[in-house]
């Protein structure tokens, strides 16, 4: 159901970025004003553009261009669908998961194929966890000197080593912070060795420290720090102190309530992909859990006192997604999966492409069993404007949005 008579879709709000964008084109930084300004024009323009060719499956040029660039990485975290309590990932071998990555050198081909095809796309590089990647310095840098913007998400391994090259080369590093503390943090995001493992707060509190001395260092303002936070019931009560720890070194703080679905709407949703396209999904499943057993209320109350805390202080710009405010609609948010909150209409299909470790392209970041393509086999253009492509667009804008929809960063957030 929704819960509201307006679609929405997912955007970057105008006010958390207009009070940089000045001093950015004071520092040259077109690129990224132009790309990322054109993906948000390109979503709020989307259905003015497309008053009756949306259910053709016909898409815009890529406006980003999303890599999960490698499926290892050291943590275990609770709420991860990748390698969490119930991840997909789970018992795949890592010398299968390691065989099967691209090496650098393809991405390499794939974007000088993007900028001859005339696309001009953010690149947000994720994981598992890209620092194990091994090419992953030499990609970032030859993005950037290929005149493309470049974001990265990490659990902070080995940036506070890496500052420097980051600062040269990158637009926004996304740090995941679960915690304002390494008994809080280490406890939702544990290392994949056991207790053995180096904290992984310590990593964050010495990436954000390294960042903000390397950007004094060389004059720069860039990369933004965008903290990214996970509302879970490991961390409902601390939300303000997160906040507060990170403010001093960031630029904006995303506070995302998680991503989950339950046991009937993962069922219901494979019944209605198996309806639409003839086969099993099973990447969803990664994402069952039960969030209903924490204090809802102290979720609504503490994201309200971080919009009170940016309105009156002015720290790093809190971006709370979906924008959910009262107790109420936390709650409905964590106990029924049908809600939507108005969030029923997909466009990042039509100009987000996103690319796994193995090469398969698809057009959903988080819930990708639906392949359009492989970049080891076909041009990147064939992929993007193919009939598999259109068949995915088509079924999303005819029949509405799968179970599996109503809680994705894709629909409701970045």
């Amino acid at each position: 159901m929704s819960t509201s008579t307006h679609a929405r879709r997912s955007r970057v709000l105008f006010s958390s970025v207009a009070k940089d964008a000045l001093q950015l084109a004071k520092e040259g930084e077109w690129s990224f004003i132009r790309s990322g300004g054109a993906l948000q024009m390109a979503k709020e323009t989307f259905n003015l553009r497309h008053p009756f060719g949306a259910k053709s499956g016909e898409p815009d040029a890529v406006r980003l261009i999303g890599i999960r660039i490698s499926d290892m990485c050291n943590l275990r975290c609770h709420t991860c669908g990748q390698w969490g309590d119930n991840g997909y990932l789970r018992g795949i071998p890592l010398k299968v998961l390691k065989q099967r990555e691209i090496a650098v050198e393809k991405f390499m081909a794939m974007a000088d194929e993007v900028k001859r095809l005339g696309w001009k796309p953010m690149w947000y590089i994720w994981g598992g966890e890209p620092m194990m990647y091994p090419g992953i310095l030499e990609f970032i840098k030859y993005l950037d000197e290929l005149g493309m913007p470049v974001t990265m998400v990490t659990n902070g391994i080995n940036v506070a080593e890496n500052a420097a090259h980051f600062v040269k080369h990158l637009k926004i590093l996304f740090l995941s912070i679960d915690g304002p503390n390494a008994e809080i943090h280490d406890r939702q995001r544990p290392g994949a060795s056991g207790s053995g493992t180096r904290s992984n707060f310590a990593e964050i509190d010495a990436a954000l420290k390294a960042l903000e001395a390397e950007k004094k260092k060389q004059n720069r303002r860039l990369p933004y720090v965008q903290p990214i936070t996970t509302i879970a019931k490991y961390n409902a009560d601390v939300l303000t102190d997160i906040y507060n720890y990170a403010a001093p070194y960031s630029n904006g703080h995303l506070f995302y309530f998680a991503w989950w679905i339950d046991q009937m709407s993962a069922d219901a949703h494979t019944a209605d992909y198996e309806r639409r396209f003839g086969m099993k999904p099973a990447k969803h499943l990664g994402w069952i859990g039960d969030w209903t057993d924490f204090d809802h209320d102290v979720v609504a109350t503490k994201v309200n006192e971080i919009r009170a805390i940016y309105k009156r202080e002015k720290k790093s710009f809190p971006m709370i997604w979906p924008p959910l405010e009262t107790t109420e609609q936390v709650q409905t948010y964590y106990s029924d999966h049908n809600a939507d909150f108005g969030y029923d209409q997909c466009v990042s299909i039509y100009m987000t492409m996103e690319i796994n470790a193995n090469g398969d392209v698809s057009l959903c970041r988080d819930y990708n069993d639906y392949v359009i393509g492989n970049i080891k086999e076909e041009a990147v253009g064939d992929i993007w404007y193919g009939e598999k492509a259109k068949k995915f667009r088509s079924s999303i804008a005819t029949d509405g949005i799968m179970p599996v929809c109503r809680r994705c960063c894709g629909l409701m957030g970045q």
